[in-house]
């Protein structure tokens, strides 16, 4: 790999950093509660691109799922997730090269998306409340609230290539700051698996969160298999 030319990954970390630092100016109008002229909120850039199920497929709005992964609830998101993927990504961009890099980042985030909905709409997080939605023009429909609840971060799309990294490279150490261990690549996606399957499985804290991890990791774990088959890595 060219080192002079800018990579996948680095691209996605400015643009995810540079989205987070337009998003605070997008939204510093509505914190004061400025409008427009009509008297509409200035919308922010979470309104505008975070993914649920309701307007990604009720109101036809498919981008969501790939403009909610540019997205962060806060600071310390936008860094955990951009330090995950400046360590894991190199390696799988290596491997695959840029173009199918970045197709595997975006489906491995859309999936995520998809799963943490899936996961919802069988009942195992949440609950089942219905709301009653009255679209423009339209009567109002019943929605259950999982449908509403809105998804931001590019988790999923970053634990997919981790899964990725564990399976290509699984024998590789990595050392933790918290905790403050070393381990294989192997047993880290492991415990990030259990982890994330006991929150969905006993409706712990941002078990929907965790849902869309799952789903990245599964999508990850689907696509590199296959293309090590097809690449005979």
């Amino acid at each position: 790999m060219n080192q002079n030319r800018l990579t996948v990954t680095n691209a996605l970390i400015i643009i995810n950093i540079v989205v987070f630092v337009v998003g605070l100016v997008a939204q510093a109008p509505a914190i004061y509660n400025f409008r427009t002229p009509e008297g509409i909120p200035t919308p922010t850039l979470e309104i505008l691109g975070s993914y649920s199920w309701y307007t990604c497929f009720t109101e036809g709005q498919l981008w969501r799922l790939i403009s909610y992964q540019f997205l962060h609830a806060n600071f310390g998101h936008v860094l955990f997730n951009m330090w995950a993927l400046y360590f894991f990504g190199p390696a799988v961009e290596l491997q695959m090269g840029g173009k199918k890099f970045l197709a595997f980042y975006l489906i491995c985030g859309a999936a995520g998306a998809l799963f943490s909905s899936l996961i919802g709409g069988l009942g195992l997080i949440g609950d089942m409340q219905t709301f009653l939605i009255s679209p423009a023009g339209a009567e109002p429909v019943a929605v259950h609230l999982w449908q509403l609840i809105p998804l931001v971060g590019a988790s999923a799309a970053i634990y997919g290539v981790m899964t990725a990294t564990a399976i290509l490279y699984p024998d590789v150490y990595i050392s933790l700051i918290f905790p403050p261990v070393t381990l294989k690549l192997r047993t880290f996606a492991i415990i990030v698996i259990l982890i994330a399957s006991l929150t969905i499985v006993f409706n712990w804290s941002n078990a929907g969160g965790e849902a869309g991890h799952l789903g990245g990791i599964i999508m990850g774990a689907a696509l590199i298999y296959a293309l090590k088959k097809r690449m005979g890595w």
